[in-house]
């Protein structure tokens, strides 16, 4: 495992990575993109897993045991295996904010490859796609509730949570909330992929006859709105000295896509009514 650690982050796969932008950017976007997401998945998990591991319960035993100072071979395991897993938390999240940064580098090196306005459209339309996918996949916002316990001074992990949108999506559908989960669904998913098919349809020839519908559907969605409601929630958690947030990859992807896709929608507006002409 640190072996691909070092591998993926070392200055030879930099190398093949910016060989293969100049060659194959698309497929070095996209795949950057959901290795991203993937790791961002990944570190998620082992971080759940350290925090479920390091509960209440295992942080009394784990206290009274230094306390009186035992030997007891479960405890140096107990141990081992905790700090196994934040390794691991920690060694994912690195790799999933490198490749957010490969991502970036490969989203460049596509715009910039573009032959013509029409086709440097199209392809910051490709990106936006790209960038709104691993956001709804991704890991968006960590948090992680502590408790104190009074007895011997300790805190314990309470509980941990780090969801994207498409899993706040389906848990709420699943935990009975139909309502809020539809409307997350229609503004954070549906309408910015129709969003995005409507650009590329208006970047195209004749694409004028889909200015109208583009201005429409814009009023209409609040990716950015969803945005700024996380970064609420994250300084909301951070300041209380019980909880602890942090923002994940698939954050930044997400807020990555409501920039693109506003200079998408402008630039294909402008391609359009040029190719009419």
């Amino acid at each position: 495992m640190r072996r691909m650690h070092y591998l993926l982050i070392g200055w030879k796969f930099k190398v093949l990575f910016l060989a293969s932008c100049a060659v194959f950017p698309a497929a070095a976007l996209a795949g950057a993109a959901f290795a991203s997401a993937r790791f961002a998945s990944l570190s998620a998990a082992y971080y759940s897993l350290y925090c479920s591991r390091l509960g209440m319960l295992d942080t009394v035993r784990l206290e009274l045991q230094e306390m009186v100072r035992g030997v007891y071979p479960a405890y140096f395991g107990k141990i081992g295996f905790l700090m196994d897993c934040a390794w691991q938390a920690r060694f994912y999240e690195t790799l999933s904010f490198t490749f957010l940064i490969y991502a970036a580098i490969a989203a460049i090196a596509f715009v910039a490859g573009a032959g013509g306005r029409r086709n440097a459209v199209a392809r910051i339309v490709f990106v936006s796609a790209v960038f709104l996918a691993a956001g709804l996949f991704a890991p968006v916002l960590a948090i992680k509730a502590a408790g104190d316990i009074p007895v011997i001074g300790a805190t314990g992990v309470l509980k941990f949570e780090a969801k994207g949108i498409a899993d706040t999506i389906a848990r709420l559908f699943g935990s009975g909330y139909p309502l809020p989960a539809t409307l997350i669904l229609i503004f954070s998913v549906i309408v910015p992929a129709f969003k995005i098919a409507l650009c590329y349809l208006a970047a195209g020839r004749n694409g004028a006859r889909y200015d109208a519908a583009l201005k429409a559907i814009g009023k209409w969605s609040m990716a950015d709105v969803f945005a700024a409601s996380i970064i609420l929630a994250y300084l909301a958690f951070g300041a209380d000295k019980f909880t602890d947030a942090w923002l994940l990859s698939g954050f930044y992807f997400f807020c990555g896509y409501c920039l693109i896709s506003l200079a998408a929608a402008r630039l294909a507006a402008g391609a359009g009514e040029g190719a009419d002409e």
